[in-house]
């Protein structure tokens, strides 16, 4: 059954719950190539994101960014676009609002 009617307490906490709310997000990209040229477009994906003024961590296997939501949405569509209009990618992204963010960036959070 869907509650109606809250007391003025539990509208307290929600609120006091909601202004906790973490702004910042944590995303991991892989960046994969369908063209055969691999190297290529990971490297255009990162240069496009390092455009963006976006920090980032870049292992082996993906990269770690990590900021406000919305600076970056903008930067991961800057990125794909740019990738993109160069490439046949998949471009897989995971999002969290509650992983932990990169040592190095651990101070803001």
């Amino acid at each position: 059954m869907l509650k109606t009617v809250w007391t003025e307490t539990e509208l307290r906490l929600c609120i006091y719950l909601m202004e906790k709310t973490d702004p910042l997000i944590s995303v991991q990209i892989s960046v994969y190539s369908l063209d055969g040229n691999i190297r290529e477009a990971v490297h255009c994906y990162l240069d496009a994101l390092d455009a963006t003024g976006l920090e980032r961590d870049t292992g082996t296997m993906s990269t770690v960014v990590w900021g406000e939501a919305d600076e970056l949405w903008k930067g991961l569509r800057s990125a794909y676009e740019a990738v993109a209009k160069k490439h046949k990618v998949v471009v897989n992204v995971g999002m969290s609002n509650i992983a932990p963010l990169p040592a190095r960036a651990s101070g803001r959070r």
